[in-house]
């Protein structure tokens, strides 16, 4: 069961996740909700200095799995906003956490995050032209 738009043209993942993540207090929340974990285990000590991802221990895990909901978060978005690099700018905070001699400047992360929160809120929609009907096939 896939959703078509009448201009026939597919949406990966279903119209009802573009057109919630259209709205830019729902990608600033969810966004904010993902980046929560993260900043606890990097300021509570729990995730340092390449993050042990060679062992499996819950940090690491919920860490990896906050920065997987980023990044799908900033796919959907980035392709609402025409920007698909949007992406990128959370895995270069992703690279600094990564790196032990980077992760000594602790706020650099975080701009990354800030701009591209800022960027995903500030840039237009550029996939909402695409307002045809939809229907089930």
């Amino acid at each position: 069961m896939t959703w078509i738009n009448s201009y026939s043209e597919e949406k990966p993942g279903g119209w009802a996740m573009y057109k919630t993540y259209a709205d830019t207090k729902i990608f600033v929340i969810t966004y904010l909700v993902f980046l929560l974990p993260i900043s606890f285990l990097t300021y509570s000590g729990m995730v340092k200095n390449s993050l042990s991802l060679s062992t499996l221990n819950m940090p690491s895990i919920l860490y990896v799995l906050s920065m997987m909901g980023i990044w799908g978060i900033c796919l959907i978005r980035g392709h609402l906003i025409g920007k698909h690099w949007l992406v990128l700018i959370p895995t270069i905070s992703f690279v600094f956490n990564l790196t032990p001699t980077l992760s000594a400047i602790t706020s650099v992360p975080y701009v990354y995050h800030l701009l591209a929160i800022s960027l995903g809120v500030a840039c237009p929609l550029v996939a909402e032209g695409h307002s045809g009907t939809y229907e089930m096939r």
